[in-house]
């Protein structure tokens, strides 16, 4: 909806428009950064990323994440994403700067929006790239504490999915 209001200087008529937008999904109201599309997944609006609500090896069950979030090697999140294409939805790991993005200051073990990632693990999360020039897969999010990003680190890390909203209408 579109309202607008006169506002009158001298001499000149200026028209002030006020915008609101509602929220069409289940969960959500405007203003909210988070919308929930489908069970299990979360619309990020600041971003417009379209997320796993769980960490891969966790899933969804009245509002909670069940079950334990999987450490994986880097090759083990690889396949494990290619296993969830398989299912016509095009997973990927995240971006450095996308997975960051998440981190919220206001938050404390978890440093995550806990309504809208429920039961995040603390740990080191695995992104596709790097910031700074590293190598390709070198550079994670973690969430506990206040939450902390660093490169340069391997092992076994958590997954948190992601995918472009363009294909929100073909991910279950």
């Amino acid at each position: 909806m579109i309202s607008f209001s006169p506002l009158r200087l001298p001499g000149v008529v200026l028209l002030a428009a006020t915008f609101v937008f509602g929220v069409a999904s289940v969960g959500a109201g405007a203003g909210q950064r988070f919308a929930y599309p489908e069970v299990g997944l979360v619309h990020d609006g600041r971003t417009d990323l379209l997320w796993m609500r769980c960490a891969m090896g966790q899933s969804l069950r009245n509002g909670r994440c069940a079950g334990t979030a999987e450490r994986m090697s880097w090759t083990s999140a690889r396949d494990g994403l290619e296993n969830l294409r398989a299912g016509g939805c095009p997973w990927r790991l995240p971006e450095f700067h996308e997975l960051r993005s998440l981190l919220d200051p206001e938050e404390r073990d978890p440093a995550i929006d806990s309504e809208a990632f429920p039961d995040t693990p603390t740990g080191w999360f695995w992104t596709r790239t790097s910031a700074g020039g590293h190598s390709q897969h070198d550079c994670f999010v973690d969430f506990s504490g206040d939450g902390a990003i660093r490169c340069n680190m391997s092992g076994r890390l958590y997954v948190r999915p992601v995918v472009d909203p363009v294909y929100e209408e073909i991910c279950p």
